[in-house]
């Protein structure tokens, strides 16, 4: 509950932040942009070092400062954000793969296949002390992505050559045989009153 409510106010937080950015303020330089990034990467590393530091020393510290919705991380998000708003790039590529996007995000999300993919097939925490687990779990994610990209890729050519060849058709039919089962059920009733005047 705790954390459901932390993640809900960091989001309002963030929201107000990039909603007074956009409002009430100049448009930050690529400079200053730059800048931020630098001061939250600065934050890591002294923050690091001294709790390293300390360690060495017997004095055991946490390293909270790199949690979610952390001044540095947000200096850092906020920051590598602002830089790429300012980007324009354009790619057929990349636009046809967004395409499938939410289809990756419903295959993966669906109870059955998380089941399927994170228990049975992929279990990361069983990763994460053997060598090279960051590139190896990249590695399992990116496999994942690229086959449910190509899963996508398969639906959308099946309904283009099935349901998209002719669009509305299948919707016409059932409104058409929906509509004649509902005037042959008025039909009868229509009469009756007739009848009875």
């Amino acid at each position: 509950m705790a954390s459901s409510l932390t993640g809900a106010f960091a989001f309002v937080y963030l929201f107000i932040l990039i909603s007074a950015y956009k409002w009430h303020m100049k448009p930050f330089t690529t400079k200053q942009v730059w800048l931020i990034i630098g001061i939250g990467l600065g934050f890591f590393v002294l923050y690091t070092a001294a709790s390293a530091t300390l360690s060495l020393l017997g004095h055991s510290m946490d390293i909270f400062i790199t949690r979610d919705w952390k001044l540095p991380v947000i200096m850092v998000g906020f920051g590598v954000f602002l830089l790429f708003d300012r980007v324009t790039f354009h790619s057929r590529v990349i636009n046809r793969i967004a395409q499938s996007a939410f289809a990756v995000y419903f295959i993966t999300d669906y109870a059955a296949s998380e089941k399927l993919l994170w228990v049975k097939l992929f279990n990361l925490q069983n990763l994460y002390q053997q060598p090279f687990a960051i590139l190896r779990i990249l590695g399992i994610l990116l496999a994942i992505y690229t086959t449910c990209t190509l899963i996508d890729f398969i639906r959308q050519a099946l309904f283009a050559a099935t349901l998209d060849r002719r669009r509305g058709r299948w919707f016409d039919l059932l409104w058409d045989k929906v509509s004649a089962w509902r005037c042959n059920q008025l039909n009868p009733l229509l009469d009756d009153s007739a009848n009875t005047r």
